[in-house]
């Protein structure tokens, strides 16, 4: 990212803002209803930001870039005042920072620090296995404070003082004394103690979310092709979803606070929205995903436990990896009234399909893709519900493709907890509202926000309804 202005950005713990680390200091911007600059100011080049909700204390790093700077250090500052609290050096370069109402963590390579936040004082030191991108996630919520991190080289070690609750727990995604690079460790932060083990890829892992209450984690792995949602009370796999064909770098999973939807941002300059549950015209198919996941969990031996099938990539491709197709074309309609006219034009019950990104490769990828859902539902009821798997994927529910010259712009994503005020303040022509749409909040190393609007009953291409500049004073 060292080419772009933005250095580091990430949004707050309830997505109400986005912090932007910059080469010259940092600013903190509210896209909620009240949207506009909470704070910006001057200082050394940003190589991570944290804030804690919308309060006026923040976590930030160094680059190291000037001269007395390190990437080892840690300072909590007072954005009200923009004075230092206090500083923390580390052995090595800090990678990840999280903040909890009660705790600080701190993310290094091999280590994690958990603090007390109020008095600073070290409460636990957790060894994991090499950990180059400082992989973490924590839950927010109060009475059940979770962290995860990737497995230690040893997860019987991390496992030592977990009793033996087989009951509860599902076998299947616990590891017994072998620790592999796709697992997870659960630590839960309220006892100080790891609850269990997930094996959750056969690839290392690239990106990890928990929902708002923590019942849920979210997890991709480097190959980037396949989402996974794990209950992290049992550790059972709920749900399972192809984001793509072609391997990509995963940059951000993202829960909504209702847990209807999970939010991946990637390297393909897209976001991908999966839809949980069994709602709707989902309720069939999603109830069929489910049942083929828990009568039939993963082993060593089965191929599904991969990233990829060989079968599915011969069916699908990745409908948004059209890295030859001009950014002219995809870009949505420069109007969002003219975006919504062509999207209301269609069958109701179709998608939203947006004009501009139909490419012939997409239709042919479309085409092939309908073949094998029909073939699926006429073999189903005569081949095991494996093999139905594998010809009938569960896809993303909608899609956006970021309208960026630039293939290395980084992204985040999350759906907004407003109410439908917000997006009818973004949208150009009030009068045809659909009542419908849920806005998705898109911001990238280039220093942009983009609203986009959901169909929440049809999917498909979200709609550009409005971008602004974070960068502009």
């Amino acid at each position: 990212m060292n080419d772009f202005p933005v250095t580091h950005l990430n949004f707050n713990q309830d997505a109400t803002c986005v912090a932007l680390g910059l080469k010259s200091g940092y600013k903190i911007v509210n896209i909620q209803q009240k949207f506009g600059k909470c704070c910006s100011y001057k200082d050394d080049s940003i190589n991570l930001i944290e804030m804690l909700y919308t309060t006026s204390l923040i976590v930030v790093t160094p680059l190291g870039n000037e001269i007395g700077s390190s990437p080892r250090e840690l300072k909590i500052k007072n954005t009200k005042t923009n004075s230092t609290i206090c500083s923390l050096f580390f052995p090595t370069t800090i990678l990840n920072v999280k903040l909890l109402k009660e705790y600080l963590i701190v993310v290094l390579e091999n280590q994690i620090y958990i603090y007390d936040l109020k008095t600073m004082k070290l409460l636990q030191t957790i060894k994991t296995s090499s950990n180059p991108c400082g992989l973490c996630a924590v839950s927010y919520d109060g009475d059940y404070y979770l962290l995860a991190y990737p497995s230690p080289p040893k997860a019987k070690d991390a496992l030592a003082n977990i009793k033996n609750n087989a009951k509860n727990h599902n076998t299947s995604n616990s590891v017994s004394g072998v620790s592999n690079k796709g697992d997870l460790i659960l630590f839960n932060l309220n006892k100080f103690s790891p609850t269990m083990a997930i094996s959750a890829h056969k690839n290392d892992i690239a990106a990890m979310a928990f929902s708002a209450d923590g019942s849920l984690i979210s997890t991709a792995s480097n190959k980037g092709t396949i989402v996974r949602v794990f209950d992290t009370n049992t550790g059972v796999k709920l749900f399972q979803f192809r984001r793509g064909s072609y391997p990509t770098k995963i940059y951000s999973l993202q829960f909504s606070a209702d847990n209807k939807y999970v939010l991946a941002t990637s390297s393909s300059l897209t976001v991908h929205i999966f839809r949980l549950g069994e709602d709707e015209a989902l309720e069939n198919k999603q109830r069929k995903k489910i049942k083929t996941i828990e009568e039939e969990p993963e082993r060593e031996d089965d191929g599904e436990d991969d990233d990829s099938d060989a079968m599915d990539e011969d069916i699908e491709a990745d409908d948004d990896d059209e890295d030859n197709i001009p950014s002219k074309q995809r870009k949505l309609s420069e109007g969002s009234s003219n975006s919504f006219t062509s999207v209301t034009s269609e069958d109701v019950n179709s998608p939203v399909v947006d004009q501009n990104r139909l490419s012939v490769a997409r239709m042919i990828r479309r085409s092939s893709q309908t073949l094998g859902r029909k073939a699926a539902q006429k073999m189903g009821d005569y081949l095991p519900s494996r093999f139905s798997s594998i010809l009938e994927p569960t896809r993303h529910f909608a899609s956006i493709k970021i309208d960026t010259k630039n293939k290395e712009t980084r992204s985040i994503a999350t759906i907004s907890n407003a109410k439908q005020d917000i997006i009818s303040q973004s949208y150009d022509s009030k009068d045809n509202m659909d009542s419908n749409l849920v806005q998705v909040n898109v911001v990238t190393s280039e220093g942009m926000l983009y609203i986009y609007g959901l169909d929440s009953e049809r999917g498909g291409d979200c709609i550009l309804l409005n971008s602004y500049s974070l960068l502009e004073e």
